[in-house]
């Protein structure tokens, strides 16, 4: 058993890494920058995917005028924002509309989850439409980049995954979207799991075992690197991956900001009611801890299609949308209050939006031609529309906009040049984000 317990892809199996040492030794070496761009120590983004697809057309772009089939069975209400309308049921997000950017023009040409949740974390049009399990050469995630960007690990990590990583069915379960890709695993975000709203949430991820003192753990941290060197197990280009990784699980654990901002007991019940106790609520809280220790990048996920309603929408929303509606809006305005939101960028989307008509079974089906995403903080203009969907939601009637268009925007924040390169094991260059920064949505 490992002396301690991390969960990120890579240090949970660090004998294993021997086994593929060459061909990940060849990737690391390849996987590079042309010039390696600055990220700003002072910018953070977080990244919420309600993964599943929400309804445009029921939350953030009603059709109030259109018929029952294609309006859905919400009312329509105003927000703090005047030419803003949402949903009935973001009774919390319409208090702070005047703090957010709803883009109501993002389309891609995607109509399966797998597919349109790796076009939303990576931008990459690169693929089938259709489900299949994450690969070595898929385009990185957000969080890979910014952490393959870092260059020497810094105490607090860049980048963060909570509260699960999203799976599907299969051999591995890894869902395409969220890995390093062709980066490398070494570059994967740190997960952090678990329930924050449990009173048993303790990350296994972040504890050492059982009596082990900073002491021992260092002196334990020393023997293992010295028996790898001696083994002759990894190569040398891999083994300064490896230690880097060792060294950044390290300095995790024995470093107390990130085991602080995990420690949500120490923030006041009025503000934990305030996100809202539950699962979606207390993630976001936790979020906004981890940015405060200094994370740059946090993605929260919400499990795995849970947001897919080909049925029964009704019901499941005045369920499911409430948690988010009341989380989304604490987080924003908890920044806010902190005097934190000009400095972290909050983007809330899903893959996909739904059919402007109801169905038979009283849901809507996957729809890629038009859907909205929202965004706050940063350099966003506040109380602004942009884009428009149609009369009936169905497709894009101005101002079209893709999902690498979004990440190209948050890539601007960070201090990054979305058109930077990475390079893949085969040295063919990338650009960071083939979008465009959206400059009409900044002030």
């Amino acid at each position: 058993m490992s002396f301690f317990q991390i969960d990120r892809r890579g240090v949970l199996k660090l004998g294993a890494l021997s086994v593929y040492s060459k061909t990940l030794s060849a990737s690391l070496n390849s996987a590079t920058t042309s010039h390696q761009p600055n990220i700003s120590n002072s910018k953070s983004c977080i990244f919420i995917l309600l993964q599943g697809g929400p309804s445009h057309l029921d939350l953030w772009d009603p059709k109030p005028h259109s018929s029952r089939e294609i309006r859905g069975p919400f009312q329509t209400i105003t927000t703090s924002s005047p030419d803003m309308q949402f949903g009935e049921l973001l009774q919390e997000s319409a208090k702070i509309a005047n703090d957010l950017t709803v883009i109501r023009s993002v389309r891609h040409n995607f109509n399966n989850h797998i597919a349109g949740t790796y076009i939303t974390l990576t931008g990459s049009e690169n693929q089938p439409n259709q489900d299949r399990e994450a690969h070595a050469d898929d385009f990185p995630s957000p969080g890979a980049i910014v952490n393959h960007l870092a260059g020497t690990p810094p105490q607090v990590p860049r980048s963060i995954s909570l509260p699960t990583w999203l799976s599907i069915p299969g051999p591995s379960n890894r869902m395409p979207g969220q890995y390093s890709g062709f980066l490398g695993s070494v570059n994967d975000p740190f997960l952090i799991k678990g329930d924050p709203n449990s009173k048993n949430y303790n990350p296994l991820s972040l504890s050492m075992v059982k009596d082990m003192s900073s002491m021992r753990f260092s002196a334990r941290m020393s023997l293992k690197k010295q028996l790898d060197s001696a083994a002759g197990l990894l190569e040398k280009g891999l083994q300064k991956q490896h230690d880097s990784l060792l060294q950044s699980a390290y300095d995790m654990v024995t470093d107390g900001r990130v085991r602080k901002a995990l420690d949500i007991s120490r923030e006041s019940s009025r503000i934990r009611d305030q996100y809202g106790r539950n699962k979606y609520g207390q993630s976001l809280l936790v979020a906004r801890r981890l940015v405060e220790a200094g994370v740059q990048l946090v993605s929260y996920n919400a499990f795995n299609q849970q947001w897919d309603t080909h049925g029964g929408l009704e019901g499941r929303y005045r369920q499911l949308v409430p948690e988010m509606d009341r989380g989304f809006a604490a987080l924003v305005g908890d920044l806010k209050d902190r005097e934190m939101l000009d400095q972290t960028m909050v983007v809330n989307t899903g893959e996909f939006g739904r059919t402007p008509v109801i169905n038979k079974q009283a849901g809507r089906d996957h729809w890629p031609n038009v859907y909205s995403t929202v965004m706050a903080g940063g350099a966003i203009r506040q109380g602004f529309i942009y884009g428009k969907s149609d009369n009936k939601g169905a497709e894009v009637a101005e101002n079209a906009v893709a999902p690498a268009d979004v990440l190209a925007t948050m890539w601007r924040h960070l201090g990054v040049d979305p058109h930077a390169e990475i390079f893949d094991r085969l040295h063919r260059p990338y650009p960071i984000s083939s979008g465009r920064v959206i400059s009409e949505i900044l002030k």
